[in-house]
């Protein structure tokens, strides 16, 4: 059955409207009586349509189940922001992976301004890949924030990662061992320009721990999704529970 995603629950049932009723009343064309999967905080509930009107969809839930779609552990991806669609490609992928919240920002090499990062689309490329993946949460996006703002917010983490070309010591491997269920993960991956030695250093004092991916220099997108995918290796989330 096809997954949607609302937090618009009411007792016994689902009312979806806006973009969710529009999704199901005209690109899915539902009818009363079909049968759809709702996400929502984690779970997963059976529902079967009970009407769909002009401007919006309510669903009656049939029965409910943890979502078997969301890891064990909790990771953010902090990014630096990217040229062109690249942010659109690292949300797709880190959510089919499983990351958990988004947090773009600006750093000093950063080649795109603010205003040029496109919220609202990152937000429905995110809902899209969740669905299709079969997610059991949405993963959140946050706005565009100061790198300055980056380093006040480890405190909230169990352990925060950064891929940084100077280091040559610090494998991810090694930062990565030990990974625990219910674990709280942060990774920070630079611009196309990567961290000044300065900003590296700033990331250092405030708690994140600098790791090599190697001797090959990987673009900032690709490093995103490698890193996420580590992680989720790691800690244990490429097997069937």
């Amino acid at each position: 059955m096809k997954k949607i995603f609302s937090e618009n629950k009411r007792g016994d049932f689902f009312e979806l409207v806006g973009d969710s009723h529009n999704h199901i009343a005209f690109s899915l064309r539902a009818r009363p009586g079909d049968r759809y999967v709702v996400c929502s905080g984690g779970k997963d509930y059976d529902c079967k349509v009970e009407c769909v009107e002009k401007s919006r969809t309510v669903l009656k839930i049939l029965s409910s189940s943890p979502s078997a779609g969301e890891p064990d552990i909790s990771v953010t991806l902090y990014f630096g922001i990217l040229k062109g669609d690249k942010n659109e490609y690292v949300v797709q992928k880190c959510t089919e992976l499983g990351t958990a919240a988004f947090v773009p920002f600006v750093s000093q090499n950063c080649e795109c301004r603010p205003e040029h990062f496109k919220k609202e689309r990152i937000t429905k490329i995110i809902a899209s890949a969740a669905q299709q993946c079969g997610r059991g949460k949405l993963p959140v996006c946050g706005d565009v924030v100061p790198l300055e703002e980056v380093y006040k917010s480890f405190e909230s983490y169990d352990r925060v990662i950064f891929p940084y070309e100077r280091e040559r010591a610090a494998s991810a491997e090694t930062a990565l061992e030990g990974i625990v269920p219910g674990e709280n993960i942060a990774v920070i991956i630079g611009s196309e320009g990567g961290f000044t030695e300065e900003e590296a250093q700033k990331l250092i004092k405030a708690g994140a721990r600098a790791v090599t991916l190697g001797d090959r220099i990987l673009r900032a997108e690709t490093a995103s999704v490698a890193v996420v995918a580590a992680v989720m290796y790691e800690g244990g989330q490429w097997k069937i529970n």
